[in-house]
């Protein structure tokens, strides 16, 4: 009995001898494994160990973890090459390193990483492989709204390339040629298409918008593939794409009506509800962008002076499509009604969803400050996933997404709301409001270069040298033009701020509507 309990004693000490012994083994074998596998032993390649060259280059062969190197000697200086593990690829970059070193377009791999122009050899790649290059390289440069439009003008382009019989006429995109566009066109007149992509929706034929839209795609792309910096395609490559094979332009008609004149813009304020009349009507009265909306901050408006800003912010991480300062002078009448909008808020989006509007959400975000408004996206943008912030798009795009999270109405909602008040079947799209007040603000006698300038694009124009602007001026003589309309969105406004709407938008007291849905006559 007590030789039992002597041999369990002593059992937990050789369990740990043992135990040591072991981890001390693998230590051994750690430490031992990478100086093994690290080590170079003498090869050969085509027969040889040494190759020797015309300049007097000796290049000797080894191997190291089953992989073949080329070490040797350059200009007193030693370098290296790793030709790869597969037997017939080594052999294939072993030539081409002789080569380079008899024709002296060698250059160490230590400089060649310094070079501006990359020396390497130009690529067969197929056209759906030359497509992902330069898709990959909009993403970084152009951002992922781009890329994706870039990419869906580019399928129908790769589903002809890719048919069989295509395949065996142009098997790689340097073989392309004037028949491949002529046949690419053909197929793209004879394709069916669904609206928007939908899969069980009607096909139709493509537009001739869009068969032009492919077709310069892949134009751009040939081009882009020939620069001196890219290369991948040589530099005699003929483009195929050629602009006598397609329409080049789409203008609209000079003598076209206006969509929205200034009595159906009257006919349609009055059917709108509360949330629809705050946010919406500087879309009657302005020639915005939807994005413009979105991106709208409370600081943006200037209440003393009277007027808008719209522009960049931020350090760039935000602006609108055309990167162009504006100072918008606003009417007295649409005043209040941004007042109604800002509420009790020092800072945030200008204009809130629905949810928040109607007291079904509460804001998640609430800020001090203009600065401190840029300090907490800052640190949301510190969250975002590595690789998703390549470019300035990639900001704007995070920084719109942090203002709908903070409350704010999205473009998108924007256009839906629109959509609505237009009605189902009836003429005009959401961006028509904008040609139709720039046409009425041309009828109002504004100057061209005001009119450029209060429409958010650039003012390149020579006068502009010698002669400054005077929007404010100008601008007014469109208000006076749309007098009705201003009048009565003061009206409706005051109807809003009899009804407290204005003190029940803050947070504590949610806002209810006034008006049915649907609105009624002011």
């Amino acid at each position: 009995m007590s030789t039992d309990v002597q041999m369990n004693s002593n059992q937990p000490d050789r369990e740990k001898e043992s135990q040591d012994a072991a981890r001390d083994d693998s230590l051994k074998t750690v430490r031992k494994s990478p100086s093994k596998s690290r080590k170079m032993v003498r090869s050969e390649l085509m027969g040889d160990h040494t190759h020797e060259t015309s300049v007097g280059v000796n290049v000797h062969i080894y191997e190291r973890d089953g992989k073949y190197l080329a070490r040797g000697r350059f200009e007193r200086r030693p370098f290296g090459e790793t030709l790869g593990t597969d037997l017939q690829e080594a052999k294939s970059k072993l030539r081409e390193l002789l080569h380079r070193l008899d024709s002296g377009t060698f250059v160490p791999p230590s400089d060649a990483r310094k070079q501006i122009l990359k020396t390497r050899r130009i690529p067969n790649l197929t056209l759906r492989q030359l497509c992902d290059r330069f898709l990959s390289e909009k993403r970084k440069t152009r951002g992922k709204k781009t890329t994706r439009s870039y990419m869906n003008r580019l399928a129908p382009a790769l589903d002809y390339a890719e048919l069989a019989q295509s395949l065996k006429k142009w098997p790689a995109a340097n073989l392309l040629n004037r028949d491949f566009t002529l046949g690419l066109v053909e197929f793209l007149f004879n394709r069916k298409v669904t609206r928007n992509g939908s899969t069980n929706a009607p096909t139709k034929p493509m537009s001739a918008r869009q068969i032009q839209n492919c077709l310069d795609t892949l134009r751009m792309v040939l081009k882009w593939a020939c620069r001196a910096d890219v290369r991948n395609l040589p530099p005699d490559f003929v483009n195929p794409v050629s602009t006598d094979l397609f329409d080049q332009s789409f203008n609209k008609d000079p003598l076209r009506r206006c969509v929205f004149p200034l009595e159906r813009r009257l006919a349609l304020l009055n059917t709108m509800d509360d949330w629809q009349f705050i946010t919406l009507s500087i879309i009657f009265v302005l020639p915005l962008r939807l994005e413009d909306v979105e991106g709208l901050l409370v600081s943006d408006v200037d209440f003393e002076k009277q007027q808008v800003h719209f522009g960049s912010r931020f350090g760039g991480s935000d602006f609108n499509k055309g990167k162009v300062e504006v100072q918008f002078p606003l009417p007295e009448e649409l005043m209040p009604l941004l007042r109604i909008s800002v509420g009790e808020r020092v800072e945030g989006p200008l204009f809130l969803n629905r949810k928040i509007y109607q007291g079904k959400s509460s804001i998640r975000y609430a800020f001090d400050s203009k600065s401190d408004l840029e300090q907490q996206y800052q640190l949301e943008l510190a969250k975002a996933p590595k690789g998703t912030i390549l470019n300035s798009q990639d900001r704007k795009a995070a920084f719109r997404k942090f203002l709908s999270k903070a409350g704010g109405v999205t473009s998108d909602y924007v256009g839906k709301q629109l959509r609505q008040v237009i009605g189902k079947g009836q003429p005009g799209k959401p961006h028509d409001f904008r040609g139709s007040i720039t046409q009425e603000m041309k009828e109002a006698g504004v100057p061209f270069l005001e009119l450029r300038y209060l429409t958010a694009h650039a003012v390149n124009d020579i006068i502009n040298v010698y002669s400054g602007l005077n929007p404010k001026h100008e601008i007014a003589k469109y208000y006076d033009k749309i007098r009705p309309l201003l009048e009565a969105i003061k009206t409706r406004t005051e109807q809003l701020v009899t009804s407290e709407i204005s003190a029940c938008q803050s947070r504590s007291n949610p806002v209810q509507d006034t008006l049915p849905e649907g609105g009624q006559n002011v």
